[in-house]
Protein backbone atom coordinates (compact mmCIF):
# COMPACT_ATOMS: atom_id res chain seq x y z
CA UNK A 1 0.00 0.00 0.00
CA UNK A 2 1.34 3.27 -0.92
CA UNK A 3 1.83 6.18 1.26
CA UNK A 4 -0.62 8.13 -0.72
CA UNK A 5 -3.25 5.46 -0.25
CA UNK A 6 -2.44 5.24 3.43
CA UNK A 7 -2.80 9.00 3.85
CA UNK A 8 -6.06 8.88 1.89
CA UNK A 9 -7.32 6.02 4.04
CA UNK A 10 -6.36 7.82 7.25
CA UNK A 11 -8.04 10.99 5.97
CA UNK A 12 -11.14 9.00 5.03
CA UNK A 13 -11.27 7.23 8.42
CA UNK A 14 -10.62 10.52 10.11
CA UNK A 15 -13.38 12.25 8.12
CA UNK A 16 -15.81 9.41 8.82
CA UNK A 17 -14.92 9.52 12.52
CA UNK A 18 -15.41 13.30 12.61
CA UNK A 19 -18.65 13.01 10.68
CA UNK A 20 -19.86 10.25 13.01
CA UNK A 21 -18.79 12.27 16.07
CA UNK A 22 -20.57 15.37 14.66
CA UNK A 23 -23.68 13.30 13.98
CA UNK A 24 -23.61 11.82 17.50
CA UNK A 25 -22.96 15.26 18.96
CA UNK A 26 -25.93 16.67 17.02
CA UNK A 27 -28.11 13.80 18.26
CA UNK A 28 -26.96 14.39 21.85
CA UNK A 29 -27.59 18.11 21.48
CA UNK A 30 -31.03 17.43 19.99
CA UNK A 31 -31.88 14.98 22.77
CA UNK A 32 -30.60 17.43 25.37
CA UNK A 33 -32.71 20.21 23.81
CA UNK A 34 -35.78 17.96 23.75
CA UNK A 35 -35.15 16.94 27.36
CA UNK A 36 -34.63 20.59 28.37
CA UNK A 37 -37.83 21.57 26.54
CA UNK A 38 -39.75 18.85 28.40
CA UNK A 39 -38.28 20.01 31.74
CA UNK A 40 -39.14 23.65 30.99
CA UNK A 41 -42.66 22.67 29.87
CA UNK A 42 -43.18 20.57 33.01
CA UNK A 43 -41.81 23.35 35.23
CA UNK A 44 -44.08 25.88 33.49
CA UNK A 45 -47.10 23.58 34.02
CA UNK A 46 -46.20 23.10 37.70
CA UNK A 47 -45.73 26.89 38.12
CA UNK A 48 -49.12 27.48 36.53
CA UNK A 49 -50.80 24.90 38.82
CA UNK A 50 -49.09 26.37 41.89
CA UNK A 51 -50.25 29.89 40.91
CA UNK A 52 -53.82 28.65 40.29
CA UNK A 53 -53.89 26.91 43.68
CA UNK A 54 -52.41 29.99 45.37
CA UNK A 55 -55.00 32.25 43.70
CA UNK A 56 -57.84 29.89 44.65
CA UNK A 57 -56.60 29.71 48.24
CA UNK A 58 -56.17 33.48 48.34
CA UNK A 59 -59.70 34.05 47.03
CA UNK A 60 -61.11 31.54 49.50
CA UNK A 61 -59.30 33.19 52.42
CA UNK A 62 -60.43 36.62 51.23
CA UNK A 63 -64.02 35.42 50.84
CA UNK A 64 -64.00 33.86 54.30
CA UNK A 65 -62.46 37.06 55.69
CA UNK A 66 -65.19 39.20 54.11
CA UNK A 67 -67.89 36.89 55.51
CA UNK A 68 -66.29 36.94 58.98
CA UNK A 69 -65.95 40.73 58.83
CA UNK A 70 -69.61 41.14 57.83
CA UNK A 71 -70.70 38.80 60.64
CA UNK A 72 -68.55 40.70 63.14
CA UNK A 73 -70.06 43.99 61.94
CA UNK A 74 -73.59 42.54 62.34
CA UNK A 75 -72.72 41.27 65.83
CA UNK A 76 -71.34 44.67 66.84
CA UNK A 77 -74.40 46.39 65.37
CA UNK A 78 -76.79 44.12 67.28
CA UNK A 79 -74.78 44.47 70.47
CA UNK A 80 -74.73 48.27 70.24
CA UNK A 81 -78.44 48.34 69.39
CA UNK A 82 -79.22 46.12 72.39
CA UNK A 83 -76.99 48.23 74.65
CA UNK A 84 -78.66 51.43 73.43
CA UNK A 85 -82.14 50.04 74.08
CA UNK A 86 -81.11 48.90 77.56
CA UNK A 87 -79.44 52.25 78.28
CA UNK A 88 -82.50 54.13 77.01
CA UNK A 89 -84.75 51.94 79.15
CA UNK A 90 -82.62 52.41 82.29
CA UNK A 91 -82.50 56.19 81.75
CA UNK A 92 -86.29 56.21 81.31
CA UNK A 93 -86.70 54.11 84.44
CA UNK A 94 -84.41 56.35 86.50
CA UNK A 95 -86.21 59.50 85.31
CA UNK A 96 -89.60 57.97 86.01
CA UNK A 97 -88.51 56.97 89.52
CA UNK A 98 -87.38 60.55 90.17
CA UNK A 99 -90.67 61.89 88.80
CA UNK A 100 -92.72 60.09 91.47
CA UNK A 101 -93.28 63.01 93.85
CA UNK A 102 -95.98 63.50 96.47
CA UNK A 103 -98.06 65.40 93.92
CA UNK A 104 -97.74 62.63 91.35
CA UNK A 105 -98.65 59.95 93.89
CA UNK A 106 -101.68 61.94 95.07
CA UNK A 107 -102.85 62.75 91.51
CA UNK A 108 -102.56 59.11 90.38
CA UNK A 109 -104.27 57.79 93.50
CA UNK A 110 -107.11 60.35 93.11
CA UNK A 111 -107.67 59.16 89.54
CA UNK A 112 -107.81 55.55 90.67
CA UNK A 113 -110.25 56.30 93.49
CA UNK A 114 -112.49 58.32 91.13
CA UNK A 115 -112.53 55.60 88.48
CA UNK A 116 -112.81 52.60 90.78
CA UNK A 117 -115.43 51.92 93.42
CA UNK A 118 -115.01 49.57 96.32
CA UNK A 119 -112.19 48.88 98.72
CA UNK A 120 -108.82 49.87 97.26
CA UNK A 121 -105.49 48.98 98.80
CA UNK A 122 -102.69 51.21 97.56
CA UNK A 123 -99.13 50.04 98.18
CA UNK A 124 -96.16 52.42 98.16
CA UNK A 125 -92.45 51.52 98.26
CA UNK A 126 -91.04 50.74 101.72
CA UNK A 127 -88.22 53.23 101.17
CA UNK A 128 -90.54 56.26 101.03
CA UNK A 129 -90.25 58.49 104.08
CA UNK A 130 -92.99 58.06 106.64
CA UNK A 131 -93.77 61.77 106.51
CA UNK A 132 -94.44 61.57 102.76
CA UNK A 133 -96.56 58.42 103.14
CA UNK A 134 -98.61 60.03 105.97
CA UNK A 135 -99.12 63.13 103.83
CA UNK A 136 -100.34 60.96 100.94
CA UNK A 137 -102.64 59.07 103.32
CA UNK A 138 -104.19 62.35 104.48
CA UNK A 139 -104.76 63.54 100.92
CA UNK A 140 -106.33 60.21 99.94
CA UNK A 141 -108.51 60.13 103.08
CA UNK A 142 -110.01 63.50 102.11
CA UNK A 143 -111.05 62.12 98.71
CA UNK A 144 -111.94 58.50 99.44
CA UNK A 145 -112.66 56.71 102.63
CA UNK A 146 -112.52 53.31 100.89
CA UNK A 147 -108.81 53.53 99.97
CA UNK A 148 -106.03 52.46 102.31
CA UNK A 149 -102.40 53.38 101.79
CA UNK A 150 -99.71 50.97 102.99
CA UNK A 151 -95.99 50.44 102.55
CA UNK A 152 -94.82 47.31 100.73
CA UNK A 153 -91.25 46.08 101.13
CA UNK A 154 -91.48 44.17 97.80
CA UNK A 155 -92.36 47.29 95.82
CA UNK A 156 -89.24 49.13 94.64
CA UNK A 157 -90.84 52.11 92.90
CA UNK A 158 -94.17 53.61 91.91
CA UNK A 159 -97.32 52.15 93.40
CA UNK A 160 -99.58 49.14 93.27
CA UNK A 161 -103.37 49.34 93.40
CA UNK A 162 -105.44 46.34 94.52
CA UNK A 163 -109.16 46.11 94.55
CA UNK A 164 -109.70 43.71 97.39
CA UNK A 165 -113.40 43.14 96.62
CA UNK A 166 -112.69 41.90 93.09
CA UNK A 167 -109.26 40.36 93.63
CA UNK A 168 -107.19 42.19 90.99
CA UNK A 169 -104.18 44.47 91.17
CA UNK A 170 -102.42 46.94 88.92
CA UNK A 171 -98.75 47.85 89.28
CA UNK A 172 -97.61 51.28 88.20
CA UNK A 173 -93.86 51.02 88.73
CA UNK A 174 -91.01 52.85 87.05
CA UNK A 175 -90.07 49.57 85.39
CA UNK A 176 -93.62 49.00 84.06
CA UNK A 177 -93.90 52.56 82.77
CA UNK A 178 -90.46 52.50 81.13
CA UNK A 179 -91.33 49.12 79.55
CA UNK A 180 -94.55 50.63 78.17
CA UNK A 181 -92.74 53.73 76.89
CA UNK A 182 -89.91 51.64 75.50
CA UNK A 183 -92.31 49.39 73.59
CA UNK A 184 -93.99 52.47 72.10
CA UNK A 185 -90.91 54.35 70.98
CA UNK A 186 -91.48 56.85 68.22
CA UNK A 187 -91.00 55.72 64.65
CA UNK A 188 -87.93 57.95 64.45
CA UNK A 189 -86.24 56.10 67.32
CA UNK A 190 -87.15 52.72 65.86
CA UNK A 191 -85.74 53.77 62.49
CA UNK A 192 -82.48 54.86 64.13
CA UNK A 193 -82.18 51.67 66.19
CA UNK A 194 -83.10 49.35 63.32
CA UNK A 195 -80.99 51.00 60.64
CA UNK A 196 -78.02 49.06 59.31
Amino acid sequence: MSEHNLKGLIAKVKAEAIEKADKEAQELISQAQQQAAKIVKKAEQERKEILEKANATSEEIQSKGVIALKQAARDVHLSIKSDLIELFKSVLEANIEEAFSKEVYVAVIKEFTKALKGNLSISLPEELEDQLVNSIRQEVAQNSSAATVIKDKNLLSGLSVRQTDEGWSYDMTAEEISELLNSNLSQRWMTILNSD
